[in-house]
Formats: C-alpha cells, structure tokens, sequence
C-alpha cells in the first residue's frame, strides 16, 4: 500500500488577522488539508481559535480541514465540534478514559476520527484504538505553543507506527506536528508518516507556495 507524502499547514502559525487569507494561499500552494489546533489554556497553557473558525473556512476554501482537540473537556465539548463539520477531528488519546466511545461518535456523525499522541506518551497506550481510527497525530514536542524544536526521540514512535500500519494493511495516515522544517522532515519522511504538519516553516516563509513545494517533493 502506497502512503502519499502530503502537507498540512497549521494555521496556528498563520497571521490572526489575516486567518482567510492564509487559508486560501495555502490551498493555492498544493496542500491537502489545513491543521486547526484548538487550544483550552487548560489541556496546555496557550488559547487559541474559537469553534466558529471551522464554518468561517468552510466559506473560503475547499481544503479539508483537520481539528485537533488539545482540550481536556474532549468529552464535554465534542458534540459541538461535530456540529461544525470538519472533515476530521483529532483528539488527544490522554483526555478520555474510554476512545472507543468518541472515536465511534465521530465516525457516526460522518467525520474521519483521530488520535494524537504527545512526545512522552508510548504508543502501546493506543494499540487496540489503531484499528478503529483514519488518523494519528504524533506530536514531536510537547504541545502548547508553535515554534518550538523538533524533539528526535519521537522518530522511533513514526517508525513503529508506520510497521503497525503496513503489517496490518491499514490506510490511515500517520502525521507529524511540531518542529516540522526543512532541515526536520526528510528525516520524519523516512520513518514511514506521511504527512507533515507545518506550520512557521509554511506560514512564516516569504513564499508560502514554494514553501509547500518543497516539502512535497521530500516524497
């Protein structure tokens, strides 16, 4: 089974008072979807996009749009992501007790579940939860805020990830966020995950298309 490299820019690096905009660049630059990372200033210190971003996006551009929950109320707060219709919602495996139960109601309500992983977290946490999911997120730094650096312990977790995934014969894609850069990503591509979530390297670049390119060919 082929796993196409693909990009994902976070708009958490974008320019807030330009949010639409970067959207739509991003999406003239060849990416295939757009990272949304909602952030509770409890879960992680840093607040970030209001719920309403999603529908607002919708308006804008055609790139599927990929929420990451980094919220602790993932439980709590679900229903009202799934009203906004993401394409899919990514939520952190250590805010529930029990994954079957949201990763079920995501996939009933017609939208993609999936699971991220943060850097200290084994992935054994989330074996049983592999099968049943069409998305992994495996954080390279400890979340909370953008910009920070790329932690290479985590390269091993994308290499057991990408085994699991072959030697079941599973189609979901393994993505990276966090300190995925020029110089960062060959190195995560040859792990085996396929998609890089990038943020400052897309949206801080003075050329957000050549940005994107460049990163594609990595694949």
């Amino acid at each position: 089974m082929e796993y196409k490299l693909k990009v994902c820019p976070s708009l958490l690096a974008a320019d807030y008072g330009y949010l639409a905009e970067a959207a739509i660049a991003a999406e003239k630059a060849g990416a295939d979807s757009l990272h949304l990372d909602y952030m509770d200033g409890h879960y992680v210190p840093n607040i970030s996009f209001g719920i309403d971003l999603i529908p607002a996006l919708r308006k804008r551009v055609r790139l599927p749009l990929i929420a990451h929950l980094m919220i602790s109320n993932t439980e709590e707060r679900l229903p009202d992501f799934i009203k906004t219709r993401p394409d899919c919602i990514v939520i952190q495996e250590d805010t529930v007790e029990d994954l079957s139960v949201p990763i079920e109601r995501i996939r009933k309500a017609g939208i993609k579940p999936g699971l991220a992983i943060t850097p200290p977290r084994p992935l054994d946490r989330i074996r049983n939860a592999l099968r049943v999911i069409d998305y992994l997120l495996i954080l390279g730094v400890n979340p909370g805020f953008g910009g920070q650096s790329f932690m290479e312990e985590t390269l091993p977790k994308m290499e057991e990830a990408h085994r699991f995934r072959v030697k079941h014969g599973l189609s979901w894609d393994i993505a990276v966020d966090g300190g995925v850069n020029k110089t960062t990503a060959p190195r995560i591509a040859k792990t085996g995950a396929n998609v890089l979530v990038a943020g400052t390297a897309v949206f801080g670049s003075a050329d957000i298309g050549k940005a994107v390119a460049e990163f594609l060919a990595m694949g």
